[in-house]
C-alpha cells in the first residue's frame, strides 16, 4: 500500500548494550554485532544466541514487530520505572492525568518566572513569589484541553496550593526525570526519617550558610548546624521551665554529620557556584566554552519550530501572483483586505542538517506538533515518490532529543506525554534566545530566500484528474501544490546542496555516511504510536463491537469483556494513519482491537473519508452499502488521485475528538455499512445474546456458504481448532 512503501536504501539500526529489543513478545538484549547485523540473547537466560541481519531487522520494523526500549537495563532507569505508575504514560486514567496536571502547571509557572529572572531555586526566593506562581498555574489549568470538551462554560479558576520547599523538590525532580516525575509526585510513599519537620526546617535554614561568598567548607557548615540545634534546644528548655512541666516542646534531634553533608549535596550546583563564586565564574565552571554542540550520531538532537509562510510574497517573487484568478486566490486562503497565513512546522536533524519532518497548518497547535513528531519517526518515501522526487527521503527513526521553542503547541501537556511515551526526550529552549535553536532558524531563513524558485514557470491552472471520481470544481492549486514545491525543494535541492555547516558535505551524504557508521533507533511500533499520538475517544461497546467513523471494531477479548461488564463505556485511542485497529482499555489494560473487515487494515482515514463522500454521492438512495462497493471506491480513489492524496499528507489533519464527532453527525448520518467480515473471525448471532465465536463446526459452515453470501470475497481457509466451543452470555 502507498502509505507503507519502504525506501530503497536499507537502514542500519543502532542498539546499545543496555537497550531492550522485543520481537515476537520475546525480550532480547545485545550480545555482539558486526557489519552484517546483531547477535541477541534472551533476557531471561533461556535459549541460545540468535543472529539477525540488518535486512531482517528492517523488515520487522516495517511490519511493526519490533519494539526498542533505549537504556531499559540501566540501573537508574530501572529505579525510575519503579517509581513511575506506568511504562506508557498515555495508558493512565484521566484522573491520574488530571492529578499530574497540577504539579505540571506549577512547574511551568515556576520555569517561566525563572526564565524571566524573577525567582531562583531556593525556598526563600520561591516563598517571596509563591502567590504569583500559584496564580499563573491557575491560569494554565483554566485553559481547556481536548479532553475537557463539554466542560467549557465554567469560568472558575482553580489556584493550586503548595509550599515553597515542595515546589522546589518537584521542579528538581522534573528537571531530572521529565514528565514521569509529575506522576510519581502523586505517590504517598515516603521514607520515614528519624528527624521531624522542626528539625528539617532548622536544618534547611542553616545549610544555606554554605551559599555565601566566604566559601565555607562542609565541616564548617556541620559546626553551624550543631550550634544552631544547641541554641534551639536551650530556648526550648527555657520555655519548658517557664511554662511548667508538660507544657514545653521536646528537644530537637541533632542531625548527623552525614545527614548535613547530604543536604549540602542536594543544593543546586550551579546556584551554589553563583552564590560562592559569582555569576561569571559559575558560567565558566559549568558551561562549555569555545565550541558548539558536540554531536556525532544521526537524530541525536532534532530541532523543531514553526515558520509563518508568507505565501503572497513567495508568489509575487516568482512572478505568479498576477496570473492567479480570484477563485484560485480564495482557494489558497486569501481574502480581500486580509493576509493568508500558513504555518510550517518543521524538524531538522542537528547532526546532518537533514529535514526529517514538515507539516502545514493554518494555525499551529498541538495536533501540528504531534503529527510532526509522527512524521519524524516514519519512512517518508511515500511523500517523495508522490511528487516524483529524484532523491529518496529516507531520513527516519526515533530521535534521542527534540528541542523546541516555548510555543504553546510544543509545551502542551499531551505533546510532551506523547513524545515521552515514544522514548523521546523533549525540552524547550529558553524563550527569546533563538541561538539555542540555530539550525532550524537558519533553515527557515534559507527557505525564505531560496524557496520561491520552485514556483517559477508554474501557472497553477491544473485541475485534479477526474476519471470516474467527480471532484467538482475543485482545483489542484491550494495546499497540494505548496506541499509539492516544499518536498521537491527539500529533497532534490536542499539535501543535495553542499552545506557550510558540514564543511561542504551535502546533508544527504552526511546522513548516509553517519547512518552506516552509527545507525539510527528504529521507529516505534504502530501500536505504541496509536496510544501515544492517537485521538482520545470514549465509546460505548455494543454486541457488534465499537464503531468509529462508520467502521466496526471487534475481537474475542472485547466480546468476553462485553458479556461480563455492566458498564459498556470504554476509553479508546484512534490513529488516523492506520484505521484498521484501535486501542481499547479493558479493566485497566490496553488491548488492540482490529476492524471487523480486514481490508481496512493499513489504510489512512483520509482515503476512507474520500471514498465515503464518493459513495454517498453515487448511491444516495440506498440505505446500506456492502463492503465490495466501499473497497472498489477506495481502490479507485487511490489509483486516480494517489499523488494528490500523498501531497496533501503534509497538511495537518484535524482528527480531534470534536471533529470526529462532527463527521459522524454529518457525513455518516443515515449511512450504514454492511460489515459482514470475510474471515468469519467473529459472527453476529440472531438470538440477541452477543457474539458467537468461530468453532470448527461454524468455520466449516461458513466456508460452505455460496459466494453471494460472502459478498463475492473468498476468505482464506481457517485453521481447525482442537475442539468446538462457543461463548454465550450467562
Amino acid at each position: 500500500m502507498l502509505d507503507i512503501q519502504p525506501s530503497p536504501t536499507l537502514p542500519r539500526f543502532a542498539f546499545g548494550k543496555y537497550d531492550e529489543v522485543i520481537m515476537d513478545a520475546i525480550s532480547y538484549r545485545i550480545n555482539d554485532f558486526s557489519d552484517d547485523g546483531y547477535v541477541f540473547v534472551r533476557t531471561d537466560g533461556t535459549g541460545v544466541a540468535e543472529g539477525f541481519t540488518h535486512a531482517k531487522l528492517s523488515q520487522r520494523v516495517t511490519d511493526g514487530n519490533l519494539e526498542h526500549r533505549r537504556d531499559a537495563f540501566l540501573p537508574e532507569h530501572a529505579k525510575r520505572r519503579l517509581k513511575s505508575p506506568s511504562d506508557v504514560l498515555s495508558d493512565l486514567t484521566p484522573k491520574q492525568h488530571q492529578k499530574a496536571k497540577r504539579p505540571e502547571a506549577l512547574v511551568r509557572a515556576f520555569l517561566e518566572m525563572e526564565a524571566a529572572g524573577k525567582v531562583k531555586r531556593t525556598d526563600k526566593s520561591i516563598e517571596a513569589v509563591l502567590p504569583q506562581i500559584q496564580l499563573r498555574a491557575g491560569e494554565i489549568l483554566s485553559i481547556p484541553s481536548e479532553g475537557d470538551i463539554g466542560k467549557a462554560g465554567s469560568k472558575t479558576m482553580i489556584v493550586p496550593k503548595i509550599s515553597a520547599s515542595r515546589l522546589r523538590k518537584i521542579v528538581t525532580a522534573f528537571s531530572r526525570d521529565g514528565m514521569s516525575a509529575l506522576y510519581s509526585q502523586n505517590s504517598n510513599n515516603r521514607r520515614s526519617r528519624r528527624i521531624g519537620p522542626d528539625e528539617l526546617e532548622l536544618l534547611a535554614k542553616t545549610v544555606r550558610n554554605f551559599l555565601i561568598m566566604e566559601q565555607p567548607s562542609i565541616a564548617q557548615v556541620v559546626e553551624d548546624v550543631e550550634h544552631a540545634f544547641i541554641a534551639a534546644n536551650l530556648q526550648r528548655e527555657e520555655a519548658f521551665k517557664k511554662n511548667g512541666k508538660g507544657k514545653g516542646k521536646s528537644p530537637l534531634v541533632t542531625p548527623s554529620r552525614e545527614t548535613v553533608r547530604l543536604e549540602v549535596r542536594k543544593l543546586d550546583p550551579f546556584e551554589a557556584d553563583i552564590a560562592r563564586f559569582g555569576l561569571e565564574q559559575a558560567r565558566k565552571r559549568n558551561a562549555p566554552v569555545g565550541k558548539s554542540l558536540d554531536l556525532t550520531r544521526p537524530l541525536e538532537r532534532v530541532e523543531m519550530d514553526e515558520w509563518k509562510v508568507d505565501l503572497r510574497a513567495i508568489l509575487s517573487a516568482a512572478g505568479i501572483w498576477s496570473f492567479l484568478s480570484d477563485e484560485e486566490k480564495t482557494s489558497l486562503g486569501f481574502k480581500k483586505g486580509k493576509k493568508a497565513r500558513w504555518w510550517l512546522t518543521a524538524a531538522i536533524c542537528s547532526t546532518t542538517r537533514c529535514v526529517v519532518a514538515m507539516k502545514l497548518s493554518r494555525a499551529p497547535n498541538k495536533r501540528s506538533a504531534m503529527q510532526t513528531i509522527d512524521m519524524i519517526v516514519r519512512d517518508k518515501a511515500v511523500w517523495a515518490d508522490a511528487v516524483g522526487a529524484l532523491t529518496p527521503w529516507n531520513m527516519s527513526g526515533t530521535p534521542e532529543l527534540i528541542v523546541t521553542d516555548c510555543g504553546s503547541a510544543f509545551i502542551d501537556f499531551d505533546t510532551r506525554v506523547g513524545a515521552t511515551d515514544l522514548g523521546i526526550s523533549i525540552e524547550a529552549a529558553p524563550a527569546g534566545m533563538p541561538e539555542f535553536r540555530a539550525r532550524i532558524e537558519r533553515l527557515f531563513g534559507t527557505m525564505a530566500n531560496n524557496f520561491a524558485g520552485r514556483f517559477t514557470g508554474r501557472t497553477f491552472s491544473n485541475t485534479v484528474v477526474k476519471g470516474d471520481y467527480d471532484a467538482g470544481a475543485r482545483t489542484a492549486l491550494t495546499t497540494e501544490d505548496l506541499s509539492e514545491a516544499l518536498i521537491r525543494w527539500v529533497v532534490d535541492i536542499y539535501h543535495r546542496r553542499p552545506h557550510a555547516g558540514l564543511d561542504g558535505e551535502t546533508p544527504l551524504n552526511c546522513w548516509n555516511r553517519l547512518v552506516n557508521q552509527y545507525g539510527v533507533a528504529p521507529m516505534p511500533s504502530v501500536g505504541l504510536r496509536r496510544k501515544a499520538l492517537g485521538t482520545r475517544l470514549k465509546r460505548t461497546v455494543t454486541k457488534k463491537g465499537i464503531k468509529v467513523l462508520g467502521i466496526w471494531y471487534h475481537s474475542e477479548a472485547l466480546a468476553r469483556w462485553f458479556i461480563h461488564n455492566s458498564s459498556k463505556e470504554v476509553r479508546t485511542r484512534w490513529y488516523s494513519e492506520d484505521i484498521g485497529a484501535i486501542a481499547v482499555e479493558l479493566n485497566g489494560e490496553w488491548i488492540e482491537v482490529p476492524s471487523v473487515f480486514e481490508k481496512y487494515r493499513g489504510e489512512r482515514a483520509q482515503t476512507w473519508l474520500l471514498a465515503l463522500r464518493e459513495i454517498r454521492a453515487s448511491v444516495a438512495a440506498q440505505k446500506s452499502v456492502d463492503q465490495m462497493a466501499i473497497f472498489k471506491a477506495m481502490t479507485r480513489i487511490k489509483e486516480i488521485n494517489a499523488n494528490a492524496m500523498a501531497r496533501q499528507g503534509l497538511v495537518v489533519d484535524d482528527y480531534s475528538a470534536k471533529r470526529i464527532k462532527s463527521l459522524e453527525d454529518t457525513l455518516l448520518i443515515g449511512f450504514e455499512v454492511d460489515e459482514m467480515p470475510c474471515d468469519t473471525s467473529t459472527q453476529l448471532t440472531t438470538d440477541g445474546l452477543g457474539l458467537e465465536l468461530s468453532t470448527a463446526t461454524t468455520a466449516n459452515q461458513h466456508r460452505a456458504l455460496p459466494a453471494t453470501a460472502a459478498l463475492n470475497i473468498k476468505a482464506p481457509p481457517a485453521e481447525e481448532p482442537d475442539d468446538d466451543w462457543s461463548l454465550e452470555e450467562k
